[in-house]
């Protein structure tokens, strides 16, 4: 093998490496915490979730603020509930198929908005499902919960009205803004979402729920309470 050779496919190498990583959401990697509690007291959990091919956001009862008062109103008081988007044929199909995902992965499609009554811890609830504890500042937090909020359709009257049963446990659907497609998926919208409590994640590429996940804890490793109310974690 000539020198030109081997520089030929090293670079190629060095190519695909940060390809991948870009593609496994590496770009969150370069971001910085934002909106840190100023103080313990300043300090709110929430979690994300991990169902294997979809990631939902999981927020308190008493944390759920104006924004998203409809919701036990709806769904009846629980301890936590968790929030997910997604392609609304898709998510809603009683029997999914070739041909849906298809669509959903390659198509513009409306898009739905899933909420779960959890009344324990989110890892009991689910034991198997992977989930990750995030602490943010109450800021960050009504951001998010401002954005959460948003991600549903409302009538004329302002209201947001569940449209049918959900999937597991006590859920319901309910009809959301924004298109599902292969760049736009329930992945990206908890990275977006996430992006709002000043969180390090990023939308860009992260479209499966391991590229979400393996941003999610590398933010939790990376987060250190109450440096500043505004300033980035230290490295």
């Amino acid at each position: 093998m000539t020198k030109r050779t081997r520089k030929w496919l090293t670079g190629i190498t060095a190519a695909i490496v940060v390809l991948t990583t870009l593609c496994t959401g590496g770009c969150a990697y370069f971001k910085e915490w934002q909106q840190l509690p100023a103080s313990k007291d300043d300090e709110r959990t929430i979690y994300v979730v991990s169902h294997g091919w979809h990631t939902g956001i999981v927020i308190a009862r008493s944390e759920l603020g104006d924004a998203l008062q409809f919701i036990p109103v709806q769904l009846g008081e629980s301890l936590y509930y968790e929030f997910g988007w997604g392609d609304k044929a898709f998510y809603q199909a009683e029997k999914e198929t070739i041909g849906i995902a298809l669509k959903a992965a390659f198509w513009p499609t409306p898009s739905t908005m899933h909420v779960v009554a959890v009344p324990e811890a989110p890892a009991i609830h689910f034991p198997e499902s992977e989930t990750v504890e995030l602490h943010v500042s109450q800021a960050g937090q009504r951001t998010m919960i401002t954005a959460i909020a948003a991600s549903f359709t409302k009538d004329a009257s302002g209201q947001s009205t569940s449209t049918r049963q959900g999937l597991y446990g006590h859920s319901r659907f309910f009809d959301a803004n924004g298109n599902y497609y292969l760049a736009n998926t329930c992945n990206t919208w908890t990275a977006r979402m996430l992006a709002h409590a000043g969180i390090p994640t990023t939308e860009v590429l992260t479209i499966t729920a391991g590229s979400m996940m393996r941003q999610t804890k590398w933010a939790a490793a990376k987060y250190q309470c109450c440096a500043s109310a505004t300033g980035s974690a230290n490295q």
